[in-house]
């Protein structure tokens, strides 16, 4: 028997080393790559060996490597993607792993607390950050324009210009701006925000789910968290990017050739001499436009350093964007630099967000009486750009630039010159950020305090040195100014947030106080009559030098208190329902009417957790209403509550007729100032298809905006004299429908492919205008606001063809001045009088019918295409820049192809052209501003991007020492197909009462960019 046991033993012993020899053996090094349906990275995706405590994660390129046995199962997880278990087969996984979006666990941000998605009773958009980064873009706004239903985004294409969003429509007669939450942090995403940090962006629309940041919500807000690091070693990643910029259309002008018989011609239509450039050949033919634009460039390069452990982890980047514009003497640039870090001991976690940016912004010279793209197509081709012999005037025009005179009359503005003699340049320098401390008081309770700091120090300067850019308009003496202005913000936020099982039931929400102090500081001077530093052209540009000093300053404060709390509540994933209140006060209103409350309250219905449901190709289905009430100040100044006096006049009293120091009031107060009040109603359905393949959301919402704060004009006969006092008087409505659609198809060989559809109708109605006399309108230029239509529409005159001889011009009876080829006018009210007041009528709302935005993404092995569609549909625009030329009266280019009517070409729609005389009313009248002729549709579909990319395999970076990289190519606004006639159809607008109105916009440009992403 003890034999036997001497035997076994080291039996034992051999087979167990056998094993363990075998099992390490076994024990191999695993790679692979995680990507999206779109062939983007998933970076931070936990891969785990089953059943083992070993796990890693994911690098910034969306690869990994493990130890792993052969035959083993890696288990892979990600918030906001759907999970997969991979079977180890060899060391190397060659497929990428399909990773989606559509997880209803994906963790998302609704302010002061984060909830899963399948747990939202509010509206909220949620936008993937990698796709909004595929467009190049100077702000968030302009990144996001056609990705998310119920956000409209108008934008421009001047470089380091911000973007125009509203949530839902317009809601009030202000800007209408979003409120922005960075990392905690009221602020905004202004061009020195690098879009490249960020890692979610979640838009609250509703009042269910922004009411928490009351009296500031009514125009939606937009949440921002930026990226943090993950557990792990070091990870590098990095962004290259690099392209040019172009005009993707022109307006197609006359040449000299072209232009000059048909100059002529007007002349001798209108009896007046022919000037001499029209006579004969000067051998002068400007193209203003090539003189103007030229080929932009984009450059873009961004690093990041990330990591971290259980205890703590860290994320730095740096970036610098630079646009040199598509027209002279106009460039952005940016620098960032950003550190998040955050960390862990026991009970106590703490972190700070922190960025700090520098801006540089060479602005397109402009003045009152010039507009760029308006007068870049007005000047004719037979004026040269300059021509100092016979231009030339020592103090007035010393560098000889060319404007218009008795040989080429003209009153447009020499764009080039204006470019060359003036100089605008804006600089901003900001840091931003906040510290948070947070402590678990109990299991289901913390208490977090976070402080949040902003300050910005802006720089403007400018410099205008002697030299004229239009006829009639005089030369000022060299002039320099500048500005200095520094924001400070700074928040104080205490709050608890307690969670909370109780067998079926879950209790959460969030208690707090948050109170925000602001202060406005600027200082601005200008001289003038500069002295020459050394040549004609070279002044001193100092504010030290010249005379006539003028300086001004100011300076706003105000401070916002704010109590907050949401209460939620959850049945078995079944029935949800939220509370949300919160009481603020605003320095801003009278001291009677500075607090106000925004409560709301939601609910949700998951019908699919029902036990009588059975719908087997209907995975998940979810009702949800709500309704709440939202705050705007956004109008209002500090103070404005409060009287204004001048403290300088005098008069003479008495018999001694001797002088006293008196004082008037120069603006009338409203001591009434309060909140405008937004009330929202929603209704929502969630419904998933095909295993959650296809997901839809549909939204219906009423909102109604009460108060709503306008300036009232008052006479100065009532003692005001310091502009109009604003007043609580309007009352604006919305309605409209959202509609949501994902579709992700199955995996087909190595192909997969995914597309999402978002729909949005909104109706905007004018309900009230408060005391206005006895108006029922505002009227701005060419737009009406009227009760109980929409903002802004177009009010004008209606045209009804050409008059194409004498008797129909006795036959229509209102327009007896007229002559064949003139305009006829539909006489709206029947009177048989023109009236060029009661005559108007509304044709066209500024305010689209429809917008949709398609995205659609494929992947076969390691290329990926993706492309981005967007539409507006229904919306009318006026088209300023064309009646710059198209009114033919005055000496002004003209678009090449037009055939003004004559008896011998009677079938156009274009009316006879002559020189505006006083003698000739038909001319007149045919270049009226307020007619439909200049209004246009708006319609358009546009490409908005496509993008190619190639994922390098794996196995040949890692010889080079990098863990992943991706290059790709990429055209943005490639292809739209419109009617419009003028540069862009996507127009931001002048104001909110003329929003359709396309006053010569800087338009959106055709950029095609070729970048690497990499890591190591």
């Amino acid at each position: 028997m003890k034999k036997k046991r001497r035997l076994l033993i080291p039996g034992l012993c051999i087979i167990m080393a056998l094993f363990f020899s075998v099992s390490v053996w076994a024990q191999q090094t695993v790679r692979g790559t995680l990507r999206t349906p779109t062939g983007e990275p998933v970076s931070g995706a936990t891969v785990t060996v089953k059943g083992t405590t070993k796990s890693t994660i994911t690098n910034e390129s969306g690869q990994f490597s493990i130890d792993a046995p052969s035959g083993s199962v890696l288990v892979v997880s990600s918030v906001g993607h759907q999970g997969r278990e991979i079977t180890v087969t060899g060391t190397e996984i060659s497929e990428v792993l399909q990773v989606t979006n559509a997880s209803l666990s994906e963790v998302v941000v609704i302010g002061y607390q984060t909830v899963r998605r399948r747990d939202l009773t509010g509206a909220v958009g949620i936008i993937n950050p990698a796709q909004a980064n595929r467009n190049v873009s100077s702000t968030v706004a302009e990144s996001i324009q056609g990705l998310a239903s119920g956000v409209t985004v108008r934008n421009t294409g001047a470089p380091g210009a911000g973007a125009k969003i509203d949530i839902r429509g317009a809601g009030t007669f202000a800007g209408n701006n979003p409120l922005y939450i960075i990392d905690g942090m009221y602020s905004d995403a202004t061009p020195d925000f690098n879009p490249q940090d960020i890692e979610s962006i979640q838009i609250l629309k509703d009042a269910s789910a922004a009411a928490i940041y009351g009296s500031r919500a009514a125009n939606g807000v937009i949440i921002i968290t930026t990226k943090k690091g993950k557990d792990g070693p070091m990870q590098i990643s990095g962004n290259i990017r690099t392209g040019i910029q172009q005009f993707h259309k022109r307006w197609d002008m006359m040449n000299s050739a072209e232009y000059i018989p048909m100059a002529r011609q007007a002349y001798l239509n209108a009896l007046l001499p022919v000037p001499a450039s029209l006579t004969s050949n000067s051998g002068i033919d400007t193209d203003w436009q090539d003189e103007f634009m030229r080929t932009g460039n984009i450059q873009d390069y961004n690093i990041g350093f990330s990591g971290g452990s259980r205890t703590a982890n860290y994320y730095m980047s740096g970036s610098y964007f630079k646009n040199t514009g598509p027209v002279i003497d106009n460039e952005f640039e940016r620098a960032t630099f950003r550190l998040n870090t955050s960390g862990q001991r026991g009970r106590f976690r703490f972190g700070e967000f922190m960025m700090m940016s520098y801006t540089h912004d060479d602005i397109v010279s402009s003045d009152i009486f010039t507009n760029p793209f308006s007068d870049i197509i007005a000047m004719p081709p037979v004026v040269p750009v300059q021509d100092p012999a016979r231009y030339s005037r020592p103090v007035t025009n010393p560098e000889g630039w060319a404007i218009g005179d008795d040989i080429a009359p003209t009153l447009a503005a020499n764009v080039i010159a204006l470019q060359n003699v003036q100089q605008h340049d804006q600089y901003n320098f900001k840091v931003r950020g906040n510290i948070f401390a947070e402590l678990t008081l109990l299991n289901w309770l913390n208490y977090k305090f976070n402080v949040g700091a902003e300050s910005s120090f802006d720089r403007f300067k400018a410099f205008r040195r002697p030299g004229t850019v239009r006829q009639g308009t005089p030369s000022p003496l060299a002039t320099a100014d500048e500005n200095r202005a520094n924001f400070r913000s700074f928040l104080f936020e205490h709050t608890l947030n307690f969670d909370r099982n109780l067998g079926n039931h879950r209790i959460n929400g969030v208690v707090g106080i948050s109170n925000q102090l602001n202060t406005r500081e600027i200082l601005s001077g200008q001289k003038s009559n500069l002295p020459i530093n050394s040549g004609p052209t070279d002044y001193f540009t100092g504010l030290n030098q010249g005379s006539d000093a003028a300086t001004s300053s100011f300076t706003n404060k105000w401070a916002i208190l704010g109590y907050l709390g949401r209460l939620n509540y959850n049945y078995m994933d079944r029935y949800l329902v939220s509370f949300t209140f919160r009481r603020d006060g605003d320095s801003r209103f009278g001291p009677d009417y500075r607090w106000a409350n925004f409560p709301s309250i939601s609910a949700a219905w998951r019908v699919s957790r029902e036990g009588f449901y059975n719908i087997p190709w209907m995975s998940d289905l979810k009702l949800r209403a709500s309704y709440g009430e939202l705050g705007n100040s956004e109008f209002l100044s500090p103070w404005q509550y409060s009287g204004r006096i001048n403290p300088f006049p005098r008069a003479v009293f008495g018999l001694n007729e001797v002088e006293q120091l008196g004082a008037i009031n120069t603006q009338l107060a409203n001591v009434d100032l309060h909140w405008e009040t937004k009330k929202t109603a929603n209704l929502g359905l969630e419904a998933s298809f095909l295993q959650n393949r296809l997901s839809f959301v549909a939204e219906y919402f009423i909102a109604r905006t009460e108060d709503v704060l306008t300036n009232i004009p008052l006479p100065p006969s009532m003692g005001n004299a310091g502009g109009d006092p604003p007043v609580n008087a309007a009352s604006l409505e919305n309605r409209g429908f959202e509609l949501s659609a994902t579709y992700r198809a199955p995996l087909v060989g190595d192909f997969r492919w995914d597309a999402m559809l978002n729909v949005t109708t909104i109706r905007n109605k004018v309900t009230g205008l408060g005391n206005i006399g006895s108006k029922t309108y505002i009227q701005l230029g060419d737009a009406r606001t009227q009760i109980g239509r929409s903002i802004g529409e177009w009010y004008v005159l209606k045209t009804d063809g050409l008059f194409q001889s004498q008797k129909e011009i006795d036959d229509h009876k209102v327009q007896p001045w007229a002559k064949p080829g003139d305009i006829r006018y539909v006489d709206a009210d029947g009177n048989g009088v023109l009236d060029l007041d009661k005559d108007r009528v509304f044709v066209g709302s500024p305010w689209a019918d429809l917008e949709t935005g398609l995205v659609l993404n494929g992947s076969y092995k390691n290329f990926s295409l993706g492309m981005q569609w967007y539409g507006v549909f229904g919306n009318q625009i006026y088209n300023r820049p064309r009646y710059s030329v198209d009114r033919a009266d005055q000496n002004t280019n003209y678009r090449k192809g037009i055939q003004p009517w004559t008896p011998q070409n009677p079938n156009t729609d274009f009316p006879r052209i002559a020189i505006s005389t006083p003698s000739d009313q038909g001319i007149a009248y045919n270049v009226l501003p307020f007619t439909d002729r200049w209004l246009e549709s708006g319609s358009y579909v546009r490409l908005r991007n496509i993008e190619l990319a190639y994922t390098l395999p794996a196995r040949s970076l890692r010889s080079l020492g990098f863990s992943g990289g991706r290059v790709y190519v990429s055209g943005q606004n490639l292809f739209t197909f419109t009617k419009y006639t003028g540069l862009d159809p996507d127009i931001t607008g002048v104001n909110i009462f003329e929003r359709g109105l396309d006053n010569g916009q800087y338009p959106a440009q055709r950029i095609i960019s070729v970048g690497v992403n990499f890591g190591f």
